[in-house]
């Protein structure tokens, strides 16, 4: 018969681990991590689990998938923006809007946007100078959001008007986590200045997607972008797939996941490289050997194997979406020899997993070989999560992978980098986990290789 309660920190006698909790929801989760691979702790009247090994997070997100959903109060905060899109919607409804997305994330169609993510990357590199230092974090960021505006909206969206959606969700997310981490709840409606911000960056963001919702009903054209994709999508039925409103919520929703999480996957890649001298070599020496100095294809990226496990090796020590967000449990749940009881939070988080020495030895320390084709293969695939797990997996990870893949080809092709001696390195964990004090490299351009003809 299972028992009931896993280790965990004791905490405070009435508050439990509550004030951890909300003070650095990381190091809370670090902390926990350490009683083991499913630990317990209580905060304030409630307890919560955080499982961290993968046998338990599928069993958790895929044997019993139907026995919990998202936490109510983080899907409405996060709703207060985003809507119902896919990182929000729950149950049924999640299920049959998955189905309408997932045609604009066909590999076919996503293949067409690899040349625009070159073409972006080849123009921004095309202004950095050689012995210049530049803020990655800012400048990856720039460009994945020009690939997204690209990519999402086509033509329909200016520079400025995709910057003015970009720095409203930036502020968003900053708002969100500070109110995630009250102890006592802000309702939407009292007059207080985050609640003031929030309407207006909100309305900021509507604005401007309405107006190309709007624009682009009329037209009733196909601009083959991902924004058509969600407009012309159809029910098992045949009949119109989403309303606007569904369209707007999965927007904005694609819109902030599109850019905000490969742009810090390439800021921490490129800083674990200027940390690693001898792999950012053998990525360069791969990439001359393929590319022989013309730009990078889609269909060079089964050739440049170094490439795809450096960036996979850079996300699991700093994944993105470095938490998965509680889910409250309705039915009582076995797992690892204990039960989850009814109303209570779980856990699962991609940062503590991918750090789980049991699983990753040595996990501090960068070396892409562990993601060779043998020791993926013989690894647990719940082991490595960036992108999620289960039914709820990222719905973009091709997307997301590619990209990451041809801008780090096309930057590594051009340039040698190394860290400012003057930055400091801190994580900022946020809705995604990106670097607290940006990322400043010093870059010198490589000698150019002449492409065969």
């Amino acid at each position: 018969m299972p028992t009931l309660n896993p280790p965990g920190p004791r905490g405070n006698w009435l508050l439990g681990s509550m004030l951890d909790l909300y003070r650095d929801s990381m190091q809370y989760m670090r902390d926990m991590a350490t009683y083991g691979d499913i630990t317990r702790s209580r905060v304030g009247p409630f307890h919560v689990y955080l499982l961290n090994n993968p046998e338990a997070i599928q069993e958790f997100l895929v044997t019993h998938r139907d026995k919990h959903t998202k936490d109510p109060r983080d899907a409405k905060l996060l709703g207060r923006f985003l809507g119902l899109g896919l990182l929000t919607n729950e149950g049924e409804n999640h299920k049959q809007q998955r189905k309408l997305v997932q045609p604009a994330f066909h590999m076919k169609r996503i293949q067409a946007y690899a040349d625009v993510m070159v073409a972006h990357t080849s123009a921004l590199l095309d202004t950095w100078r050689t012995g210049s230092t530049i803020d990655v974090d800012h400048e990856m960021t720039k460009l994945t959001l020009n690939i997204v505006t690209k990519t999402l909206f086509n033509a329909n969206v200016t520079a400025d008007e995709a910057e003015a959606v970009s720095r409203a969700l930036d502020e968003l997310q900053v708002d969100m986590t500070k109110l995630s981490t009250l102890i006592v709840p802000v309702p939407a409606w009292l007059p207080l200045a985050i609640n003031r911000r929030i309407k207006a960056n909100t309305a900021v963001i509507d604005r401007i997607v309405w107006r190309v919702i709007n624009e682009r009903r009329a037209a009733g054209t196909d601009e083959g972008d991902l924004l058509s994709m969600l407009l012309l999508s159809k029910g098992e039925d045949g009949a119109p797939g989403m309303t606007d409103q569904q369209v707007r919520d999965e927007v904005i929703t694609l819109f902030l996941a599109g850019h905000e999480t490969t742009a810090n996957a390439m800021t921490w890649t490129l800083y674990l490289l200027s940390q690693h001298p001898a792999a950012l070599e053998r990525l360069q020496e791969e990439l001359d050997s393929v590319l022989a100095g013309r730009t990078p294809t889609i269909a060079d990226l089964p050739q440049l194997p170094w490439n795809e496990m450096v960036i996979k090796e850079s996300m699991r020590l700093y994944p993105p979406a470095w938490s998965l967000g509680p889910r409250i449990v309705h039915t009582p749940i076995p797992i690892g020899g204990y039960t989850i009881p009814k109303n209570t939070a779980v856990m699962v988080s991609p940062y503590t997993m991918h750090h789980n020495a049991r699983y990753w030895p040595d996990p501090e320390r960068f070396d892409p070989e562990r993601f060779s084709a043998d020791s993926e293969k013989a690894r647990h695939k719940y082991a490595y999560i960036p992108f999620g797990a289960g039914p709820r997996v990222c719905i973009g990870n091709t997307f997301a992978l590619m990209e990451a893949q041809l801008i780090l080809a096309t930057v590594a092709q051009r340039f040698d980098w190394r860290l400012d001696p003057s930055q400091k390195i801190a994580l900022d964990p946020q809705l995604t986990l990106g670097p607290k004090h940006g990322m400043h490299l010093r870059f010198t351009k490589r000698p150019v290789l002449v492409a065969a003809n």
